[in-house]
């Protein structure tokens, strides 16, 4: 993530060369002082990093178009959009809408048809996903049909499909993604004008920044980090509209202030939040102290797993329903059923459940001719609740310690 939003500064530097000549300098600023691009890069996801890859194949057109008509670099935004595409499947590609788009406009399609950039596309984004095809023939069928199809035509993934989802889920990231232009721009509204010397440049930005949108707010599945990478074209088309703002020593102070906030903000807030559930370091730290030995596996009983705790125990994750349920092949529900876990030779295992099904899952238990031990209770919230976990250990487990 880190090195995702280092090369997101870089890309805002360059393509201010293009797109603000006069201070090129001033979105590579912005990006960095954006309180939702700064915080989104020390989540987990892969929303960062896409908006690095896709910010990277736009640069590459943008040099290609605007900045000496190298050819080169329409290879170079092939091989990007490959990582994009690695990166995230089909959204990695959205932008490459405006550039089909700008291009058809202005005539320039055929240029785009370079065989050595779509040979490397091929390369880079579609190996890793026909090499995991040939080992899961069934993944093709899954990936297109639940994970493209489904998410665009229907609201099967429950994320916001009401009318009313662009507004909510979209809106107030691209606001938080460009708060800092926006104050920029309320301050210096005086000097704050539309250039007027290259319109193909704000076409070209427009379309980046319109497209995806139109295609993100169709679609029956909206999350906010969706719109992560729009924020780049935004923060470009805004810092265009400030060239000539009369930035002085107050602006620079004000900034720096800005950045400062923003950063103790970013170190305040795994604190204010305290959200153990999903913080793996700290369910590590939990559950530590109740374990008996090293465990080979660490199972959840009708839970989400934890996967990060592999890295705190080299241990297997797993997740178990209390009855078994037919999959599609690469839906991760529930790895087996608690009834054919119980039956398993002994393997160092420990489970991990809500106090509200540890009558059912002892229950259980019981019918396989298993007494198990619990080692401890932690509690999630300031009081004792039906969502506290439980971790027990069955018999023969880990004989050592017993």
């Amino acid at each position: 993530m880190a090195l995702a939003f280092v090369l997101l500064v870089y890309l805002g530097f360059r393509l201010g060369r293009v797109f603000v000549p006069s201070r090129p300098w001033l979105p590579a600023l912005f990006i960095p002082a954006s309180p939702l691009l700064l915080l989104a890069a020390n989540w987990v996801n892969t929303d960062t990093v896409l908006a690095a890859m896709t910010t990277l194949a736009m640069t590459c057109y943008a040099q290609y178009r605007f900045g000496g008509g190298n050819r080169r670099w329409l290879d170079a935004m092939w091989w990007a959009f490959g990582l994009a595409f690695m990166t995230k499947g089909p959204p990695g590609l959205l932008p490459l809408l405006a550039i089909v788009a700008f291009a058809l406009w202005h005539r320039d399609g055929r240029a785009l048809l370079r065989p050595l950039g779509i040979v490397g596309f091929a390369l880079i984004g579609l190996t890793w996903y026909a090499m995991v095809i040939q080992r899961h023939p069934g993944l093709l069928d899954y990936f297109l049909g639940h994970e493209v199809v489904a998410r665009i035509a229907t609201d099967t993934h429950n994320r916001n499909s009401q009318w009313y989802g662009p507004f909510t889920q979209f809106l107030p990231t691209l606001f938080l993604g460009t708060l800092p232009a926006l104050l920029a721009i309320a301050i210096f509204r005086k000097h704050s004008t539309e250039p007027v010397a290259d319109r193909e440049q704000s076409r070209f930005l427009w379309l980046w920044f319109l497209l995806p949108l139109l295609v993100f707010s169709l679609a029956q599945s909206r999350l906010p980090l969706y719109v992560l990478g729009l924020t780049v074209p935004a923060l470009l088309l805004l810092s265009r509209r400030l060239e000539n703002a009369p930035f002085g020593r107050g602006a620079a102070i004000a900034m720096a202030v800005w950045l400062a906030a923003i950063l103790a903000i970013k170190g305040l807030l795994p604190v204010a939040l305290d959200d153990h559930d999903k913080d793996s370091r700290a369910f590590a730290q939990d559950i530590r102290p109740m374990l008996p030995g090293k465990p080979e596996q660490i199972i959840f009983v009708e839970d989400m797993s934890r996967n990060g705790l592999n890295l705190y125990f080299d241990a297997d994750i797993k997740k178990v329903s209390f009855t078994a349920r037919v999959k599609p092949i690469s839906d991760s529900s529930y790895d087996s059923s608690l009834a054919e876990e119980l039956a398993h030779p002994p393997d160092r295992r420990v489970f991990i459940l809500k106090r509200e099904i540890e009558e059912r899952f002892l229950g259980e238990a019981v019918q396989a001719g298993i007494t198990p031990e619990k080692r401890g209770e932690w509690i999630e919230g300031k009081k004792p609740g039906p969502r506290d976990r439980m971790l027990y250990v069955l018999p023969g487990d880990f004989p050592q310690a017993q």
